[in-house]
Formats: C-alpha cells, sequence, structure tokens
C-alpha cells in the first residue's frame, strides 16, 4: 500500500479516535452528573420526608433543621422555602418568615401559583405580626392574581371586622359567598346592625331602618336587629309597631325571647296595657322552646304583683320543661317555703339535684381528656390502657 495512503488512514483514524475518545469523556462526565445529581435528589428527599414525618408528629423545630438541609442542596426549590417560612411564623419568629417570603416574590420568572402562595402566605405573616395595613394590601394583591382566592376573602372579611369597618366586611363576605358557594347569614346579619348602628349615629334613621331590616331579612333570628329596630319605633313613638316587632321573635328564635321582655314591657306600658303584655306572654311561655330564663321572668313579674299561686303555678311547669335549671328549682323553692309548702321545696330540690347527678361523668382519660358514666380499660378516644380516673 502506498503512503500516501497510509497518512490518510491513519489521520481519519487519529480524528475518529479523538472524537470518540471526546464523545467517550462527555458520556462519563454525563454520567458522573447524572450519578451526582441522582445522589443529591436522594438527600433531598430524605431530609424532605423526615422534615414532613417531625410536622406530623408536631415536632415544628426539629422539621425546621430538615427543610434548611433541603434548601442547602437546593436553593431553587420554592416549595420548601414557602414550609419554612409557615414554619418560622407559626413558632413566632415573623420576621424571618417575612424575609423568606419576600425573597420569594422578588425571583423573577415565579410560576403563578408559587406567587398566589408566597403572597398569601405574606399577608399571614403581616397579620400575625401585626401590620394589618400591610396584611390588608397583601390580601388585595393575592386577590388581583386570584379574585376567587377563598382564604385571602375569608382574611380580608374577618381583618376587616375585627377593624370594624363593617361595610367593607360585609362586601369581603359578599364575595366569598360567590367565590365558596358558602353562606353565613348569621353573620351577613349582624354585619348590617352594626351598619345600621352606624347610621343611627350620623343622624340617618331611614339608613338605619334598612340596615335593620336586611338583617332580619336575610336571617330571621338576629335577635338584636329587632332589639334595635323596636327602640326605634318606641324612641319614635310608633309603640304598636315595636310591639309587633319585639314579638315576632317569638316564632322566628323562640328560645331568646326573655331578651325582650323588659322592652315589650315598657312599649305595653306606654300604653297602660298590662292585659296585652300579660297575654303575650303567656302565649310565649306555653310554646314548647320557652326557655327557662322566660318562665323565670313571667314568675317574677306575677310575684311581684303578690299573684303568688300563679307564680308557683308558672315555676312548676318551668321544673317540668327544665328539670336540670337550678334557677327555677332555687326559686320555686323559696317561693313554696314562703307558702310554708316545705315539702315540696325539698322536693323541688332533690329532683333537680338528681337530675345533676345523673348527668354528671364520672370517670375521665387522664391521657386525652375522654369523660364517660362508666369506666373503660381502653379508652374508646385515644385507645390507651388504664387511663380512666375517677372524677
Amino acid at each position: 500500500m502506498e503512503l500516501s495512503h497510509l497518512t490518510g488512514w491513519l489521520a481519519l483514524a487519529i480524528v475518529v479516535g479523538g472524537a470518540l475518545f471526546g464523545l467517550g469523556h462527555q458520556m462519563g462526565r454525563a454520567l458522573e452528573r447524572e450519578r451526582s445529581e441522582e445522589e443529591q435528589r436522594r438527600h433531598e428527599s430524605g431530609f424532605y420526608l423526615r422534615g414532613l414525618n417531625f410536622l406530623i408528629s408536631d415536632e415544628p423545630d426539629r422539621a425546621i433543621e430538615e427543610f434548611i438541609q433541603v434548601v442547602r442542596l437546593n436553593s431553587e426549590t420554592v416549595e420548601i422555602y414557602l414550609s419554612l417560612g409557615n414554619l418560622f411564623r407559626a413558632r413566632g419568629e415573623v420576621g424571618r418568615a417575612i424575609r423568606i417570603h419576600e425573597n420569594i416574590i422578588a425571583r423573577p420568572n415565579l410560576p403563578e401559583s408559587f406567587r398566589v402562595g408566597a403572597l398569601f402566605s405574606l399577608a399571614e405573616d403581616y397579620r400575625q405580626g401585626g401590620f394589618l395595613d400591610r396584611a390588608v394590601e397583601a390580601y388585595r394583591k393575592v386577590l388581583e392574581v386570584d379574585p376567587h382566592h377563598s382564604k385571602s376573602l375569608s382574611a380580608l372579611q374577618s381583618l376587616h371586622e375585627d377593624e370594624g369597618r363593617w361595610d367593607r366586611a360585609l362586601r369581603a363576605l359578599k364575595r366569598l359567598e360567590k367565590a365558596s358557594s358558602f353562606r353565613d347569614p348569621r353573620r351577613e346579619a349582624h354585619l348590617r346592625v352594626n351598619m345600621g348602628q352606624e347610621a343611627l349615629e350620623s343622624v340617618d334613621s331611614d339608613g338605619a331602618v334598612d340596615h335593620y331590616r336586611a338583617a332580619i331579612k336575610v336571617y330571621p333570628g338576629c335577635l338584636e336587629a329587632y332589639r334595635q329596630l323596636g327602640e326605634m319605633q318606641l324612641a319614635e313613638g310608633k309603640v304598636k309597631k315595636a310591639i309587633k316587632t319585639f314579638a315576632t321573635l317569638k316564632k322566628t328564635r323562640p328560645s331568646h325571647f326573655f331578651l325582650l321582655v323588659d322592652a315589650l314591657r315598657e312599649a305595653y306600658d306606654r300604653l297602660e296595657d298590662d292585659v296585652g303584655f300579660e297575654k303575650c306572654m303567656r302565649k310565649a311561655c306555653r310554646t314548647p322552646s320557652a326557655s327557662s330564663r322566660l318562665l323565670l321572668r313571667w314568675a317574677q313579674y306575677l310575684e311581684q304583683r303578690g299573684r303568688l299561686d300563679e307564680a308557683v303555678d308558672a315555676l312548676r311547669q318551668g321544673a317540668d320543661k327544665h328539670p336540670g335549671s337550678a334557677e327555677i328549682a332555687r326559686t320555686l323553692s323559696g317561693l313554696l317555703s314562703r307558702q310554708d309548702n316545705r315539702e315540696e321545696a325539698v322536693d323541688v330540690m332533690t329532683h333537680c339535684l338528681d337530675h345533676w347527678t345523673a348527668r354528671q361523668h364520672n370517670f375521665q382519660c387522664s391521657r386525652c381528656g375522654f369523660k364517660s358514666h362508666d369506666i373503660y380499660w381502653k379508652c374508646p378516644q385515644c385507645h390507651r390502657w388504664d387511663t380512666m380516673e375517677p372524677l
């Protein structure tokens, strides 16, 4: 073979050999890098899982130590940074939590879901730290990105409520209802009652009435709305309207009707209509849901007028309906003693005491606090053995 041919083949072999060597070297480095990355992932997973286990075991300090190891290995782990910030906040280190969450938000090209999570966490940091204006602003930023973020809406509503900004709290509540399909008529009613009080303080009686009526429409059992509206009507001389307003609660919230007895009595006194008041009270006391306090108020009214026998009869009915009411038993026993009926007075107190004794628990678990009438050698709640102690 000619020398020139040998030289050509030699050159080609050198080039190919060099290329293969380079490729092999790159593949080796790639394999080494993959092994290194795989090892790093294993380390991260180990720290992460241990951190989760410590969280489940209610050991936040040890969980923080594990999560810190994760972020040392991989500073791009946004989820762990978020968890760390939340853990610092839970431990009361609000300053550290704020710095972590602010650093996350400052990252370029941060996915929207992480930005929302970091903004919400930052708002929670501000709220716990007492920086309420900053918290409100942070919650609003969350809602700019995600208008249906229910946790932010709920937090914002609660903050406005704590600040006494009733109109803003109501707006946040209505947005929350749309976002979550969950209605809270009792909360809405009381927000409207407070808005009515503000209107009244601003000498806007029409606006106040509108708010009270709106509260009753939303939640017909809102006693405070009835009370405020009825007292406004009394102040304006609309006595019969006030009586109708107060008496309506007998149907919508009979268990709380006793709280309006004084206002109702004042209204009937203005009309000099004791018969009307007594008729209303008798009707209320005969309802199955009549509370022990209502029966007591009625008996006290009768006693004050020297109608002792009627008062005793009312309290006897009350004792039958509410055998565990110590106040009814005490008052009835006292009236019976005044009538020299000491035997029945003793029976009334004994019956009440027996009722109370039957309701009392006899044993309590020393580990979880579970109470029961009978002893269980294995606690039904925490499943520990031999932890039930007598009370």
